[in-house]
């Protein structure tokens, strides 16, 4: 049995997600380049690197800190596990940024945001509420998308 069958044979949404969070994140600490990874397991870290920065310190946080250097590939993540409304969610984010695409380079990124208006602002917690209020499964979806692309979860 693999890690992942492993993983996936548990009981609990979050403890799947865990494990195979476990997994994934010591993969790259080994192969130190996200690149080294699959594209599957490159959207499960963008996934998991959003989820924990909008839960921390919304998308003014996750733009300002290293996890913006990966917004469109978090959209496009987002967009391949079919989680489409946080997808439409993050794109209207995105768009608020004063430059597109947005910078991977985080000092650049951060002069950029010293443009951003107040308005700006409350639109991002306006799209954070709608974050909070989605009906979508994100867990489900991860999971889904791991039993189909299980044969790329290899470690």
């Amino acid at each position: 049995m693999t890690e992942i069958d492993f993983a996936l044979k548990q009981k609990k949404d979050t403890d799947i997600i865990e494990f195979v969070g476990t997994i994934v994140w010591n993969k790259l600490n080994e192969f130190k380049k996200l690149e080294n990874l699959s594209f599957s397991e490159q959207n499960f870290i963008y996934v998991d690197i959003f989820e924990g920065e909008i839960n921390h310190d919304g998308f003014y946080g996750f733009f300002y800190n290293t996890s913006g250097e990966f917004s469109h590939e978090v959209l496009e993540a987002f967009s391949t596990i079919n989680a489409n409304e946080n997808a439409t969610i993050i794109y209207k984010a995105l768009r608020i940024f004063p430059e597109l695409p947005i910078p991977k380079d985080i000092f650049i990124r951060r002069q950029i945001m010293g443009k951003l208006k107040k308005s700006d602002l409350e639109k991002w917690s306006n799209l954070e509420l709608d974050l909070l209020n989605s009906s979508e499964d994100i867990l489900g979806l991860m999971i889904d998308y791991i039993k189909q692309n299980k044969a790329l979860f290899n470690y």
